[in-house]
């Protein structure tokens, strides 16, 4: 799809290095993607289920959640700074990882953010 607009991805690139954004390369992507999906889009056969099934496999965590949850296992009092620091991540990229493993019930707040702690509910022996 590239090949067939080079002039136009160029340019998009070219307008990017120009604003110091990326917006003008995104769109030119994003309407090569577009023309792509419409072109071979095809029907759905039969009837797409409405409801998810009951039966949904539970989410293993990824290398970063596995390395909080070790932490905290390790230190219940370790706070986003500290993790963020051991990890390598932003304090940002932490936060949303403590959300996401509180959502699965991973991990459990307790007390004040100041001087709360954290309880680790995943098992991490399995």
């Amino acid at each position: 799809m590239v090949y067939a607009n080079q002039q136009e991805y160029y340019n998009a690139i070219s307008a990017s290095t120009t604003e110091g954004q990326s917006g003008p390369f995104i769109d030119f992507m994003l309407k090569e993607v577009l023309k792509a999906l419409q072109k071979n889009i095809k029907e759905v056969p039969g009837k797409v289920p409405s409801k998810v099934p009951s039966k949904v496999p539970n989410k293993v965590p990824n290398k970063s959640e596995l390395a909080v949850l070790r932490l905290l296992a390790d230190n219940s009092r370790m706070t986003r700074v500290e993790l963020a620091e051991k990890i390598g991540l932003t304090e940002n990229g932490i936060k949303k990882i403590i959300s996401n493993m509180k959502a699965e019930g991973w991990i459990e707040r307790k007390g004040s953010p100041k001087t709360g702690y954290w309880i680790v509910q995943y098992n991490l022996n399995d």
